[in-house]
């Protein structure tokens, strides 16, 4: 028991290092300064990235939506003469 503890915490303890590279994750945060530049526009090319990517999904689920709402609708009655099979009258 006391081997699977401390490998956990080993794994754990290892794990620190691989949150964020040198950019993202400097240590201007230790100096209290605002972050540098280029990691401000990786934050805005981020969520840039985030709003194509939900507004595609979102346009993707309201199209399925639409589909799903249209298909319990009747046919109009002049739609059912269209749709009606006229091979009977040849």
């Amino acid at each position: 028991m006391k081997a699977i503890l401390v490998s956990a915490v080993l794994f754990c303890a290892s794990l620190t290092q691989s949150f964020g590279c040198s950019t993202c994750f400097g240590n201007y945060a230790d100096v209290g300064g605002p972050p540098p530049a280029n990691v401000q526009h990786l934050a805005i090319a981020i969520w840039a990235l985030m709003f194509i990517v939900m507004s595609v999904l979102g346009g993707i689920g309201a199209f399925s939506f639409h589909l799903w709402r249209c298909a319990r609708h009747p046919l109009e009655p002049y739609e059912q003469l269209i749709e009606e099979d006229l091979s009977q009258y040849e």
